[in-house]
């Protein structure tokens, strides 16, 4: 039977060093043209493929971001909780959406796809459009903000094998049983951002 969980990575993602995507992110060019007030962006949003993991200064709601990926002008004012996108994104319609939360954790390998927690502890996970990275020293305990596309996904055997193999490099303490558990593809929610804030200073 399987399990309703959050996922996110897919098995290019995490076999080959986390793997290279090719993916296409279908956004709606339509919103690109009205800009929130509260988001300050120091540069245009002309970032190519070579930049997205070179950081533009942000200023939102009084606090400092950095500003990595594709996309780095994405619409916040209808930013919505980890807990809504997931519970949207199980209705089963794929959604282009605006996410906050707080980074728990990152990818050991590359920093190409972080974690972000639900209300009950459950973690999302967040895989980045191009494969763009993000620094694997100093974003886990930070807020972000992300945008992209959510959607009902299925995590491979291997996939879930992979991570558990990414959590001991990070340093996670991880048990055959743990291995010997992963019997079955389980289905949760993918979320790929195309760009994404992370703020400069620690999270109260």
């Amino acid at each position: 039977m399987h399990k309703v969980i959050l996922t996110y990575c897919s098995v290019a993602l995490l076999v080959s060093a986390c793997g290279s995507s090719g993916e296409e992110l279908k956004m709606d060019s339509s919103k690109e043209d009205s800009q929130p007030d509260s988001l300050v962006m120091e540069a245009e949003n002309t970032t190519t493929i070579d930049e997205m993991d070179i950081p533009t200064p942000v200023v939102h709601n009084e606090t400092e971001y950095l500003a990595y990926g594709i996309n780095r002008s994405f619409m916040d004012s209808a930013a919505v909780s980890v807990d809504d996108m997931y519970n949207s994104a199980l209705e089963g319609e794929a959604l282009e959406l605006t996410v906050y939360g707080e980074c728990t954790e990152i990818c050991q390998m590359a920093g190409c796809w972080i974690e972000v927690a639900k209300s009950d502890g459950d973690p999302v996970f967040v895989k980045f459009k191009d494969h763009f990275t993000l620094p694997i020293e100093s974003t886990v305990g930070k807020k972000v903000l992300f945008h992209g596309l959510a959607r009902i996904d299925t995590t491979s055997v291997e996939m879930q094998r992979h991570y558990l193999d990414d959590r001991a490099k990070s340093g996670d303490t991880v048990t055959q049983e743990e291995y010997d558990a992963i019997t079955e593809p389980e289905i949760g929610v993918s979320f790929l951002a195309d760009g994404i804030l992370v703020e400069e200073s620690e999270s109260k």
